[in-house]
């Protein structure tokens, strides 16, 4: 039992090491979009207005984006007036180095509380250990914890907050539950997103009623409505951490609810609210959901198959739609028709205009799932369909019949919200269901070892080693670009992901390796080039070639799809070629590329302006 711990927990710091390490690598070298906006400005916004008792002036982003300001503005101690040095390209590698470290250093110390919530909830080290390892070794977790944005604390927050409670359901204790209200506050304040976590909790909790024996376990009203009681507590102490970090809420109440429309559409909150309504009706009836969920743990079954079946068909779908060149739905099409009419993520010009409401919501909810499918390891996925293919063919225990449930009706809902919403998703947006996809990933390879009866302390150490190696060598395959990676199901001519400001360093040294770099000027759709190059940057796409004449033109996917990103030439008179024409040929048309995860459609390249 000692040497079994020791081989755990040895495992578990090679997939902290590994997480930091690959994470440290190339941490300076980039500039993703909006970062400027942090650094040199929101950051330092929040600890002044705290300083200052300027109270209002908390509210520094819409997010509400305040655990960036916690724990990436250490970085203040090194630059307190990081502004006076956002022009010099010198001190670029730097400040990204002040800022992000503490990012980094955050994530890869929340490993550990992971470790510790969900070995607390399942009694089980290895069950912990596995579910650890994939996050750790998920390159879009890594590519996310080197990034100032909200979204790297989300994750953490976000699936502690469901780790945490998971704990508090399974063993009943009070400290868990506070944990999960505080963390849960702590997820709050830095997204607001986080308010779906509540779904989350009644859903596990429902999940916690159903899956169980109810020869074995008795519960009454009394019992279910304590647990719903718990649930408001954590909401309770959730909102108080939130506004006692984010004083503007007592300035401005309003601003606490704000952002919940960003991700609930008005008709899904009336539906809550009515269901919600009915529920309370019942609960004056004696025994009433006792025997509801008494029913539906007779049928559990039925259930866990329904949810299985429609994970497993929307995995279908997704890979037969990319094996068969997206004849099913135009997947890439959609998402680059809503870049390129952005704000309005939704407007698709007339690619639905002749589909039914039906078969207009289908391609959109596949549109919908499309990005987290295929940014997910191959084994990754294949371990969950085995794990739910199970639910056919043997009965499994009412843990795995849990977590199955939970998660991927989670999984549903959360997806089906960005629908109701109208927003189209990518894998930024879908971070938060990561974390529960490493423990799915975790439960499902236990339940593959346990099926072939390998499950002893030998294999399961072999099978950690075996995961640590292969996430491992697979982080190394496509080091730095760890947040584009997409999976070996895709077909190289699709791509769920757009640069996000990968790859602009690259052509800035690039660029700076020409002779005279200092006298060059170039026009690139994304200004995170600028902080790399040593000449000059146009900042505005309108470009009079009568004052000045650019070099080169640095142009990304993203921005070759987004209208709003298009440079044009405002000389009435100028005879030369069209700055569409620049687009119109950039297949062929480019002095340096930069492809990355080597997919066509994912792409940095340099054009020289033909003058």
């Amino acid at each position: 039992m000692k040497n079994e711990k020791i081989i755990i927990f040895a495992l578990l710091l090679v997939s902290v090491a590994s997480f930091f390490a690959f994470g440290f690598f190339h941490l300076t070298k980039f500039e993703t979009t909006d970062e400027h906006l942090w650094k040199f400005g929101r950051i330092k916004q929040y600890w002044q207005a705290i300083e200052n008792k300027d109270w209002e002036k908390t509210y520094i982003n819409d997010k509400p984006g305040i655990t960036v300001a916690l724990v990436s503005g250490i970085g203040l101690l090194s630059y307190p007036q990081p502004e006076l040095q956002r022009n010099d390209i010198t001190q670029t590698e730097s400040i990204n180095f002040a800022f992000r470290f503490p990012i980094l250093i955050f994530a890869s110390l929340s490993l550990f509380l992971f470790f510790w919530f969900i070995w607390k909830a399942f009694d089980s080290m290895w069950l912990s250990l596995f579910s650890v390892l994939f996050i750790a070794l998920n390159p879009i977790l890594v590519g996310m914890s080197q990034i100032i944005n909200p979204d790297s604390f989300f994750w953490i927050f976000g699936g502690l907050s469901v780790f945490s409670y998971l704990a508090y359901l399974n063993k009943k204790e009070k400290k868990f539950l506070i944990l999960c209200a505080i963390i849960t506050g702590f997820a709050l304040l830095s997204k607001y997103t986080s308010f779906s976590l509540f779904v989350f909790y009644f859903l596990a909790l429902a999940s916690k009623l159903i899956f169980r024996d109810p020869e074995k376990e008795k519960i009454d009203n009394a019992f279910i409505l304590k647990q719903v009681g718990s649930i408001a507590l954590i909401f309770v102490i959730s909102i108080l951490t939130f506004s006692i970090l984010l004083p503007a809420v007592l300035v401005d109440p309003k601003l606490l609810f704000k952002g919940i429309s960003q991700f609930l559409s008005k008709d899904l909150l009336w539906i809550g609210l009515i269901l919600s309504a009915i529920i309370g009706l019942f609960v004056y009836k004696k025994n009433l959901l006792t025997s509801i969920f008494d029913y539906l743990a007779r049928k559990k079954k039925f259930l866990v198959a329904i949810v299985v079946s429609i994970f497993l068909l929307i995995t279908a779908l997704l890979l037969i739609d990319v094996w068969t060149g997206q004849k099913i739905v135009p997947l890439d099409t959609l998402r680059d028709a809503s870049y390129a009419n952005e704000p309005k993520n939704f407007n698709f010009g007339k690619l639905l205009s002749g589909n039914g409401i039906i078969k207009k919501n289908f391609k959109l909810a596949l549109m919908e799932f499309y990005p987290f499918i295929f940014s997910l390891f191959p084994w990754v996925l294949v371990l969950i369909i085995f794990f739910s293919a199970r639910v056919f063919t043997k009965k499994l225990n009412d843990f795995s019949y849990f977590s199955i449930f939970s998660c991927l009706l989670f999984f549903l809902f959360y997806f089906a919200s960005t629908l109701f919403a109208e927003v189209v998703t990518n894998v930024r947006y879908s971070i938060v269901i990561y974390p529960l996809f490493a423990f799915l990933s975790a439960a499902a390879l236990i339940e593959i070892l346990d099926f072939f009866k390998l499950k002893n302390t030998k294999f399961l150490a072999i099978s950690a080693v075996a995961v640590s190696l292969l996430g491992i060598w697979s982080l190394f395959a496509i080091r730095p670009f760890y947040f584009s990676y997409e999976n070996s199901l895709l077909p190289k001519k699709y791509t769920v992901n757009s640069s996000w400001g990968h790859g602009f360093y690259e052509a800035a040294q690039y660029l700076n390796s020409q002779p005279d770099a200092e006298k060059l000027v170039i026009y690139s759709n994304s200004a995170t080039i600028c902080p790399f190059f040593k000449g000059t940057c146009l900042k505005s796409r309108k470009i009079n070639l009568d004052i000045v004449k650019p070099d080169y033109f640095i142009i990304s996917k993203r921005g070759a799809i987004k209208k709003a990103n298009r440079f044009i030439f405002t000389n009435p008179n100028y005879q030369g070629k069209s700055a569409d024409w620049y687009f119109d040929n950039l297949e062929t048309n480019y002095e340096w590329s930069l492809f990355l995860g080597d997919r066509q459609e994912n792409y940095v390249k340099i054009v020289k302006f033909e003058k």
